[in-house]
């Protein structure tokens, strides 16, 4: 991965996102979680809870 751009602001959620160019094309991503979503990944949200892969199993 190949960071394309400045940070710039996401036009939803206003959290930092680079242009990142990969072997099969370019995508924006956020920094910090290098998702083209908005918002916490899941595995953040669980420990945010307080739960584990472990318990939830």
């Amino acid at each position: 991965m190949k960071v394309d751009s400045p940070p710039q602001p996401c036009s939803r959620c206003h959290r930092q996102v680079v242009l990142a160019g990969y072997s099969w094309g370019r995508q924006w991503v956020h920094l910090g979680t290098w998702r083209p979503q908005c918002g916490p990944p899941s595995w953040a949200l669980a420990r945010s809870a307080g739960t584990t892969s472990a318990e939830a199993s």
